[in-house]
């Protein structure tokens, strides 16, 4: 498909069973019973964002992290290979690291009893232990993690080391985008009053902006369509009426990933939230991308209505002045804005009002989207438990 083979926006069919969709209970939001159960099938089952590759130390170094309510370590090898594990030495449970804190050297010592292991996890002195019956240092390594990449982002899957990481042909669309040439400009860290569902719901649909957003609100002119395939969803700004720019027709002809989606990241930008996508990977992480500017998000649920929230902003270079400042501007607004109506929103869960809502079938395919992975991770802790 071209963009001159298309002279209608592309219609987009309503995912299967949304007409009959309804909102989550309060319950699902704000019962401690609840979250554990969600934290253990979603958090500690598959592939989750555990940051960004720009954090990670240098070859020879380690770093103490917490995915899932678990803490991890990731390890860049000698040659700069980057590996994970359970945070714990083998011995008597002590953490190898403090969460945040980065140590460098040949050995990871642990602080209890000094048992040293090597970069690769295997341990390599147990001193002073004597002679246990049937020990083996072999079988004593740290206990390994799958660890791998995309892009800027950092996924840990702590159920399964060899897993491999597939976010699919959606998230192959944006392989254009310099997101390795940005610089960073913004890194916030925040807790938030809110479940971690709350804010996925609200960054996975825009039928929320002209009401919450006035100040970036396109609704006029631009609707926000929804694709989605395996643990991406993939929206973008796509114009009503467009006129002779590349990147409105291509927004307006084709999907993410078709031939010719690749040129919007070269599309010249005139204002902050300007020829935007939208990615929403499952479970916990958020990129806008633009021709000249990404943000990252991802979370930490850390409680049934608390909520860790990471933020890195990065611009190409050259982006300063202004253009830069009402960058970093506009994306202040809109996030606080957000946090305002989830915080808000997360008070009814915790009073435990049910809203007993339906979906906007096409305003709120985010949300179905979210609530669907949901219930599919749910479903397979309950099947293997």
């Amino acid at each position: 498909m071209t963009i001159s083979d298309v002279t209608m926006p592309r219609e987009i069919p309503d995912p299967p069973g949304i007409a009959h969709a309804r909102t989550l209970c309060a319950a699902w939001y704000a019962d401690p019973d609840f979250f554990a159960t969600e934290r253990r099938a979603v958090f500690r089952s598959g592939w989750v964002c555990a940051g960004v590759t720009d954090e990670i130390p240098p070859a020879g170094s380690w770093t103490g992290r917490t995915v899932g309510g678990i803490p991890i370590l990731l390890v860049r090898d000698r040659d700069g290979a980057l590996r994970g594990f359970l945070n714990v030495c083998r011995h008597r449970a002590a953490p190898l690291c403090e969460e945040g804190e980065t140590n460098e050297g040949p050995l990871i010592r642990c602080p209890y009893h000094s048992w040293l292991y090597r970069l690769d996890g295997s341990l390599a002195k147990a001193q002073g232990v004597g002679a246990p019956a049937d020990f083996d240092l072999d079988e004593y390594s740290l206990e390994p993690i799958g660890v791998a990449t995309w892009r800027r982002l950092v996924f840990v899957n702590l159920a399964d080391p060899d897993a491999t990481l597939d976010l699919g042909p959606l998230a192959a669309a944006v392989d254009r985008c310099p997101i390795e040439e940005m610089t960073l400009v913004l890194s916030e860290t925040d807790e938030r009053r809110f479940n971690w569902k709350a804010l996925l719901e609200n960054y996975s649909e825009n039928y929320h902006t002209p009401f919450v957003h006035p100040e970036i609100d396109t609704t006029s002119t631009e609707d926000y369509p929804m694709v989605s395939d395996g643990p991406v969803l993939y929206a973008w700004d796509r114009p009503l009426r467009p006129g002779s720019a590349d990147d409105e027709r291509i927004r307006y002809s084709l999907l993410p990933g078709e031939p010719g989606w690749e040129r919007l990241f070269d599309a010249d930008t005139t204002r902050p939230y300007d020829v935007g996508s939208y990615l929403t990977i499952w479970p916990n992480a958020m990129i806008n991308i633009f021709p000249d500017a990404i943000l990252a998000m991802w979370m930490e649920p850390v409680g049934p209505n608390r909520t860790v929230v990471e933020r890195r902003l990065y611009a190409l270079p050259g982006r300063r002045g202004d253009g830069l400042a009402d960058n970093l501007r506009a994306h202040a607004i809109v996030h606080q804005q957000d946090v305002d109506i989830c915080e808000a929103v997360q008070r009814s869960h915790d009073a435990g009002l049910d809203a007993d809502g339906v979906l906007a079938t096409f305003e709120e395919r985010g949300v179905y989207f979210v609530h669907e992975n949901l219930r599919s991770a749910l479903a397979s802790d309950e099947r293997t438990r």
